[in-house]
């Protein structure tokens, strides 16, 4: 008898909230929402086209360049842009594949001649030298927007005594940059 009676009590009450349920006012109109607008800004820092110049060092006797040690220097410069707050870490290596900057230049009797040269950040051969790994490495300032170049300027110094056959003496530089 007593399951019965909880058995109705639990119906009836069932029933009840139906009803309750039923009769309850529809939910109010949603009038107002709303969404985001996003935007993932990345930082950036590149080369501006043809910005780094040939770097020239002149005409010079043979031999002559051992008169003066380091006499023999030419610079050009490299032009980044970076978003804000962001450096250019700037590597250079030259064709030798030398990763502290020093660099032969090519030329003579089947271009098998050599005259060394290294590339520092500033002038002469007391300068940082430049190449591709760690210290050897230039970051550039941090850039304040992206309109206003970062200049680097580059030098190159002649290192032995380009005792050589006379002509024309050249090699290649690549410029890679990261953040």
């Amino acid at each position: 008898m007593q399951l019965q009676k909880s058995l109705l009590t639990a119906t009836l009450l069932l029933a009840v909230s139906s009803l309750t349920v039923a009769n309850a006012a529809p939910p109010a109109a949603i009038t107002t929402d709303q969404f985001k607008v996003l935007l993932q800004v990345d930082s950036v820092c590149a080369i501006e086209t043809g910005a780094a110049a040939d770097i020239n060092l002149g005409a010079i006797g043979a031999g002559e360049a051992q008169l003066v040690p380091g006499s023999v220097t030419g610079t050009t410069t490299i032009t980044t842009r970076c978003s804000v707050g962001s450096s250019a870490i700037i590597a250079l290596t030259p064709v030798s594949g030398n990763t502290d900057g020093t660099g032969v230049l090519l030329g003579g009797v089947a271009g098998a001649e050599k005259v060394k040269y290294q590339l520092t950040s500033t002038a002469g051969l007391a300068g940082t030298a430049w190449g591709n790994t760690g210290a050897n490495r230039v970051t550039t300032a941090a850039a304040t927007n992206y309109a206003t170049p970062i200049t680097t300027t580059v030098y190159a110094t002649v290192t032995d005594t380009a005792d050589v056959k006379p002509g024309a003496y050249e090699d290649t530089v690549t410029i890679n940059i990261t953040l």
